[in-house]
C-alpha cells in the first residue's frame, strides 16, 4: 500500500490489469482510487476479465485492449490528469 493524494488515500501497488502485489487480489474502483463510478466500472471489467484469465478460465483477452481504451477515455484531458499522475506512482510490472 502507498498514499497517493492524487487517488485520495492509500491504495495498492499493481500492474496494468490490475493485479495487486499480492498474487491472488485484483483491486478496482475506490479500492484501486477515488475516481468517477463509470471508470470503476471499466476497471471491475478488466480485474474481473484478468483474474479469470489467471484461473484458467475462458475469457476472450481480446476485450482487455477495448475495456484499457475506454479507462484511457475516461481518464483523458485536464480532469483525469490527477488520476493519471496518481497511477503512475503505484503501477508496477507484472508481479
Amino acid at each position: 500500500m502507498q498514499y497517493v493524494p492524487q487517488l485520495c488515500g492509500y491504495v495498492p501497488k499493481r500492474d496494468r490489469t490490475l493485479r495487486a502485489s499480492h498474487p491472488d487480489f485484483w483491486v478496482a474502483g475506490d479500492a484501486s482510487g477515488i475516481e468517477e463510478a463509470s471508470a470503476a466500472m471499466v476497471e471491475g471489467r478488466i480485474a474481473g476479465l484478468c483474474a479469470a484469465n489467471s484461473l484458467g478460465l475462458p475469457v476472450d483477452m481480446d476485450r482487455l485492449g477495448e475495456y484499457e481504451a475506454r479507462l484511457a477515455a475516461l481518464r483523458a484531458g485536464e480532469v483525469g490528469a490527477k488520476i493519471r499522475e496518481g497511477i503512475n506512482y503505484v503501477l508496477c510490472d507484472t508481479f
